[in-house]
């Protein structure tokens, strides 16, 4: 797998965002999580999110590729919890989280809140994630149209968060996937700017990953972004 990752503060004051790809010989995954709260608080939640879920899955165990995702997002979650109870300047912290856990033909994705997955195969780009936000909801039971999402004042308000609450559902997906297909993990601060036709014209105009990253964040900071921008791309493909 080839994997390229880039995290920006953008025109905030700190990079709340947390973002992971394995160095060489390490487990197939790939991580973006989108921190919150006062302070530095959101950065905290977003690393120790991030931290967990790597730990938990590198150690591996029984049971399905789907339930060692959905158990290390769940430890974690309760992690994330635990630190804000006991560390007052933290309380009520969480993050978003998606992630990959990939294999040659398939991959298992995972997700709370509304950082996203994208599958790019054959021209086409998939949003594999469902985001768990109010405006989602709006948009899933008819009430606004996807052009009226964007632009909706209350677009950042998330349903789920990872620390929140003591025990938070997430949500697994698990996928096929071919030799020089393309998954794209981001945090909102990408998307929010950026349609799935640009994403596509991007990740097609540069057959170099790490360009493809920089080329993503160039546009979205451009295009208005106020918010951290990250976004991490995997390729099924080998390093040469």
């Amino acid at each position: 797998m080839i994997y390229a990752a880039r995290s920006v503060t953008g025109k905030r004051a700190n990079n709340e965002d947390s973002v992971y790809v394995p160095k060489y010989g390490e487990i197939s995954l790939a991580i973006v999580a989108d921190g919150m709260g006062g302070h530095s608080a959101g950065n905290v939640a977003s690393a120790l999110a991030v931290e967990h879920v790597a730990a938990e899955l590198r150690k591996g165990g029984s049971g399905s590729p789907a339930g060692l995702v959905k158990n290390a997002v769940n430890r974690a979650n309760t992690a994330v919890y635990q630190y804000a109870g006991s560390h007052p300047e933290c309380r009520g912290m969480g993050t978003t989280l998606v992630l990959a856990l990939i294999f040659k033909t398939r991959f298992i994705a995972a997700n709370v809140g509304d950082s996203r997955l994208y599958h790019y195969h054959g021209g086409k780009l998939t949003q594999i994630t469902v985001d768990h936000s109010y405006v989602a909801e709006l948009l899933a039971s008819g009430y606004i149209t996807k052009e009226e999402a964007l632009h909706h004042p209350r677009r950042n308000l998330i349903t789920r968060a990872l620390g929140t609450r003591a025990n938070e559902k997430v949500d697994v997906f698990e996928c096929a996937w071919e030799e020089n297909d393309i998954l794209l993990l981001c945090s909102d601060g990408l998307y929010s700017e950026l349609d799935d036709r640009t994403m596509v014209e991007m990740i097609e105009k540069h057959s170099n990953l790490e360009n493809a990253c920089d080329a993503l964040v160039k546009l979205a900071l451009n295009a208005g972004s106020t918010d951290n921008i990250s976004v991490v791309l995997v390729k099924n493909g080998e390093v040469w």
